[in-house]
């Protein structure tokens, strides 16, 4: 017998109804497959039959008890506080952003209900998300992902970059400051 012992990424849910579950899960697949998937809650045989056809990898807390390491952040992605808005003409922070001055570092994950500045580096395994927009003046080797009004990147470099659940083509970043609105899809300006 052979023992290894395995550090996993997973994404962890408290499931309210299966309903808002199925429709998050659908529409943030590509960040979400291919993780642990750790339900609490309301997990009813509808979530269950659901996760077996798209072969999703879980654990049910209800059942199952995991020894977890102490969370990193308490900071929690409210899907309630999301709203349509409309594009803004120039990229001002709010008065309420967070900065940072800092490279965030491999497995460091920012979840974020307002808008986040960053002026380093982005390393590869590390994840920022906010419902609010983001400005990262650094090289993006982690995974970013925002709903906000607007993007301000220079370069994605190894890492994904998710903007209305629309990834970004990396090709289009050469190193120079751009603005990227969502209005019926993508729109990149150069700054």
């Amino acid at each position: 017998m052979k023992v290894k012992q395995q550090t996993l990424k997973a994404f962890e849910f408290e499931i309210d109804e299966s309903k808002a579950f199925i429709e998050y899960y659908t529409k943030n697949a590509p960040l979400i497959q291919g993780y642990l998937l750790i339900l609490s809650g309301e997990v009813d045989a509808e979530v269950i039959e659901f996760l077996d056809e798209k072969e999703a990898v879980y654990i049910d807390t209800n059942t199952k008890s995991m020894h977890m390491r102490k969370k990193r952040s308490t900071a929690v992605l409210d899907e309630s506080s999301v709203t349509e808005s409309s594009v803004c003409s120039q990229p001002t922070p709010s008065k309420n952003a967070s900065v940072y001055y800092r490279t965030v570092r491999s497995g460091e994950e920012i979840y974020a209900e307002e808008e986040l500045v960053f002026f380093g580096r982005i390393n590869s395994g590390a994840v920022i998300e906010s419902s609010r927009s983001i400005q990262i003046f650094g090289i993006i080797d982690g995974l970013v992902r925002s709903d906000g009004e607007y993007l301000l990147l220079k370069e994605i470099g190894q890492g994904s970059v998710f903007f209305h659940g629309e990834e970004l083509d990396k090709s289009r970043f050469d190193g120079k400051l751009k603005l990227i609105k969502y209005d019926n899809g993508i729109i990149f300006k150069d700054i």
